[in-house]
């Protein structure tokens, strides 16, 4: 795999053919998933009018991406769809990982070596980190923004200053995810450790001049805006978080339920990336290393995220979507830390400089291989079935579709005081241009605050009630619906309370939906009197 290893351009050669491979990868999947139209209504609403607002007047906090959002909504205002930029910022992103890790890992082994691009050829040819450089999403900004971080405290132990880019970078990936907080206080420690090392090791304080800096511009930049975002939404957690992992048990055998779920999927990570076979590679990657040099803070700093980080995404029952977008900065902390610990062992040998080539390639590609079959598994039409709640990426595609196709069609037949109950509050939306709340409450601060959580599956654990939706007073109930095959109309089971209550259903043609066929039933207002092209009679 590796050309001279005295070349200094097969480093960048090689570095240069996995950012080609990870854009092709990429552009394999080339989706906007259904989540990512949620970001972009909020987007579209601060490029229009000014607010970050689902509902225009109705502040709810229902994204947890704030800074690619506001990204996102200042690229509108330029006329740039975010269907659009938002593929292009998130490869723009992941290419810049690669590049961040390789220099990462040079930084760590103290030289130039080929071994540096071993890691983002893994990650080029990951079907997650691939499937998540498309799907629309801040994931490779954040993951991004967390390499960068640590870059910045694995070099701040020969050049102290570096730390502060390690807090600048911390504070916009808590503006990203609310899991930067989570990474900001496992680095903090990792460099609270190195500066206990020098003491025990000089018997002296060094100077927390650089420390200080950096924590006052993480405070500078995050503070600012968290006490924004309390003052405009009114919580001190995004209206997600209390749908997601707030509230009571409709039943307490749910909570351990979302435990097992959890569990699950990280072992589908696990599996899937070939990852379990490598774990004895992973660990010798986080525990060699001499104290206070860059490659033992890069491998505690490893060694951290995966104990912390890890255990989070088992307490909230992992994720719906396939290819594990929830844990994509794990992958980054793999892929180095197989790398380190591959390193170490061909280090041993008598002749490293001719056995390190043949045991990293032999590494990339016993990866390639089973990545390629699951990129084209994960891809294919038909492949619906969810594991335990996980989505496939084949399911997300075509649903994302389908629902866009609603949108587009029933856009123009929409009336301003019209008001909706959606299943996915995401594209249908967006397309539609809707008022709406979604029935799981990503969206609606009352199902956040008011309803149990009656079931364990990542993102959906609460569901407003119709009692509660009804409150809303709504035009068109969405959530309540059926897609089928032929003209002849269904009846709807979930659609009882409401045909009591001056409702009635509605099926409509929506040409292009691949699912399961091309007419939608849903149910509406008799008194609207519902008329747009394609309304079966």
């Amino acid at each position: 795999m590796f050309p001279p290893m005295s070349s200094d351009r097969a480093r960048w050669l090689l570095l240069a053919i996995a950012a080609l491979v990870l854009v092709g990868h990429s552009l394999a999947y080339d989706f906007v998933t259904d989540d990512a139209y949620i970001s972009f209504v909020y987007s579209r609403n601060l490029a229009e009018h000014g607010e970050l607002s689902f509902n225009l007047g109705q502040p709810v906090e229902g994204y947890t991406s704030f800074l690619w959002t506001v990204i996102l909504g200042l690229g509108m205002v330029a006329g740039i769809p975010p269907e659009w930029s938002s593929r292009v910022l998130a490869t723009v992103c992941a290419v810049l990982t690669l590049l961040v890790v390789f220099r990462l890992v040079e930084r760590a082994l103290g030289r130039k070596t080929p071994w540096a691009t071993v890691p983002p050829l893994l990650l080029a040819a990951s079907s997650g980190f691939a499937c998540w450089t498309s799907g629309g999403l801040e994931t490779q900004l954040f993951t991004l923004l967390v390499v960068v971080a640590i870059d910045g405290v694995v070099d701040a132990v020969q050049h102290p200053g570096a730390i502060r880019r390690a807090g600048i970078a911390l504070a916009f990936a808590a503006m990203t995810r609310p899991e930067g907080l989570l990474v900001a206080g496992v680095l903090g420690i990792v460099h609270l450790t190195s500066i206990v090392q020098i003491l025990r090791a000089e018997r002296r304080m060094p100077s927390i001049r650089n420390e200080l800096l950096a924590i006052a511009c993480f405070l500078a930049l995050w503070a600012p805006w968290f006490a924004w975002r309390y003052w405009y939404y009114g919580h001190l957690w995004p209206n997600t978080y209390y749908v997601k992992a707030a509230g009571r048990w409709s039943d307490p055998k749910f909570g351990l339920e979302m435990y097992r779920l959890g569990a699950h999927y990280l072992w589908v990570w696990l599996t899937q990336t070939r990852l379990l076979y490598a774990l004895p590679l992973a660990l010798l990657g986080m525990v060699v290393g001499r104290a206070r040099t860059p490659r033992f803070v890069l491998a505690m700093s490893c060694l951290l995220l995966a104990a912390a980080y890890l255990p989070y995404v088992v307490t909230v029952g992992g994720d719906f979507m396939g290819l594990h977008r929830f844990i994509m900065p794990m992958f980054v902390v793999a892929a180095i830390t197989v790398t380190l610990g591959l390193e170490f062992l061909s280090s041993l040998a008598g002749n490293p400089a001719r056995l390190g080539p043949i045991v990293a390639s032999v590494l990339v590609g016993a990866f390639v291989y089973p990545q390629a079959q699951l990129t084209r598994e994960s891809l294919r039409f038909g492949n619906f079935a969810n594991d335990r709640g996980i989505d496939t990426p084949a399911f997300l595609i075509v649903y994302t579709q389908d629902r866009a196709a609603i949108g587009k069609a029933m856009a123009p037949c929409f009336a301003p005081d019209d008001f909706s109950i959606v299943g996915g509050a995401g594209a249908q939306p967006y397309y539609g241009r809707m008022r709406a709340i979604d029935v799981f409450g990503l969206v609606s601060e009352r199902i956040a605050h008011e309803e149990p959580r009656i079931r364990a599956r990542a993102g959906h654990t609460k569901f407003g009630s119709d009692s509660l939706l009804a409150s809303y007073d709504p035009t068109f109930v969405f959530s309540c619906y059926q897609i089928h095959a032929t003209p002849a109309q269904p009846r709807l089971p979930c659609a009882g309370f409401w045909l009591g209550r001056g409702y009635e259903q509605v099926t409509m043609r929506i040409p292009g939906m691949r699912q399961q066929g091309e007419y939608y039933t849903f149910l509406a207002k008799k008194a609207r009197a519902f008329q747009c092209p394609g309304r079966v009679p």
